[in-house]
């Protein structure tokens, strides 16, 4: 099962929480993923992009880095995540 990809409070702040994970674009809008590898034990609730251990705030992808089936794919290995 997938685990979603989340942002600590710094990362996510006011507008970054809509900003895609993998390329910035401020219209992120599609939940990224992370494998089970990725987001075993404490490892779910890392930041993704800086490894706070807080995260609280979903990370997103655009609709160009999550088209098809790049959404289920982990935005930290790449692998399959769904």
């Amino acid at each position: 099962m997938a685990t979603k990809a989340l942002l600590c409070g710094s990362c996510g702040f006011g507008s970054d929480e809509k900003r895609c994970v993998k390329c910035g674009d401020p219209f992120g809008e599609i939940p990224a993923k992370l494998c089970d590898s990725c987001g075993f034990g404490s490892d779910g609730v890392k930041c993704i992009k800086c490894g706070d251990p807080f995260g609280k705030v979903p990370a997103l992808l655009c609709g160009s880095c999550g088209f098809g089936s790049a959404a289920d794919n982990c935005v930290k290995c790449g692998g399959w995540a769904s």
